[in-house]
């Protein structure tokens, strides 16, 4: 049974990088939602950078779809983690991500840019997200991160993480000396050497440590065990995702701003999870996968362009 899970995962990790191939093309094409004066299109060219190796590719892309109908030019940059994220946002006033994780996780980020920048959260893109160390659920005896510091040579005193630059990580490395984290080792990765690591780990069904986000398409895909964290080391664990704007954009781009805080407004966390089911375990094209669900919602889109002056 595990060997065909762990050749599915192999697939992911395949569709994984297919996915980073189309995204690097870019993606060119053509407020509250009740401040219908503000409603022009403004500014043509807008830039949305996101990560395309989770769930950030199906609603960034979506949103570019539909901003392409409201007549903008959209270019969707794909970018390696968080940090890059913030940076080109906060540099760059025609440009938004929707991949902001709040209360805690993007703090450090959002605080460093925060001049620059303004956060939409008057409804969240999606709630209930958790951030922290996961392992497989096969990893018996540990459920909590209090639990780790008596399994050390179980981990081999190592907790396989991502980019240096995502939010987990600067949380992480913050703790490495600290109680049930003290004596242990974070190795920096790519996402796709991080999920190499995994499924290796689960190929042998070996103990592995690793730094993880549910909901997310890894972690329903695999029988991942988020651990507690009764330190609260990673903050709330309802943390949320919201939509991050340069500080100009509204007043760039009227009608985008008021389309996207719609969107966020109404996202659906369960049409997410089926757009990257077909990215990531379906291995369809991910442009293609926004821009079917853009046609097959019709009235979901109407609604979100209405009183949008073209």
């Amino acid at each position: 049974m595990f060997n065909s899970k762990g050749t599915k995962f192999l697939a992911l990790v395949f569709t994984l990088a297919l996915v980073m191939v189309l995204s690097a093309c870019g993606n060119s094409g053509g407020g509250n939602s009740s401040d219908k004066e503000n409603t022009s299109v403004g500014g043509k060219e807008i830039e949305i950078p996101y990560v395309a190796s989770d769930n950030s590719a199906a609603r960034s892309l979506v949103m570019a779809e539909v901003l392409k109908k409201a007549g903008y030019d959209v270019t969707t940059t794909p970018v390696q983690a968080s940090g890059p994220l913030y940076t080109s946002v906060a540099h760059n006033p025609d440009s938004f991500h929707a991949s902001g994780i709040f209360p805690n996780t993007d703090k450090s980020y959002y605080n460093k840019f925060k001049s620059n920048l303004t956060k939409y959260d008057q409804e969240n893109l999606v709630d209930d997200v958790r951030v922290g160390l996961a392992v497989p659920k096969y990893v018996k005896d540990v459920d909590s991160i209090d639990d780790l510091k008596d399994h050390k040579e179980d981990f081999n005193n190592d907790i396989q993480g991502t980019d240096a630059r995502n939010g987990v990580m600067k949380q992480t490395k913050g703790e490495l000396d600290e109680d049930a984290l003290d004596g242990y080792n974070l190795k920096e990765a790519s996402d796709q050497d991080q999920f190499k690591a995994v499924q290796k780990a689960y190929k042998q069904q070996q103990p592995i440590l690793f730094t993880a986000m549910d909901s997310s398409w890894f972690s329903k895909e695999l029988d991942v065990k988020m651990l507690k964290d009764p330190e609260k080391i990673y903050g709330k664990e309802d943390q949320h995702i919201n939509l991050v704007f340069n500080k100009e954009f509204k007043a760039n781009h009227p009608a985008a701003y008021t389309i996207t805080t719609r969107m966020s407004d109404d996202w659906s966390k369960k049409d997410e999870d089926q757009l990257a089911k077909k990215i990531f375990k379906d291995q369809k094209n991910p442009e293609k996968v926004a821009k079917d669900y853009v046609d097959d919602n019709d009235n979901k889109v109407d609604e979100w362009l209405e009183d949008i002056n073209h």
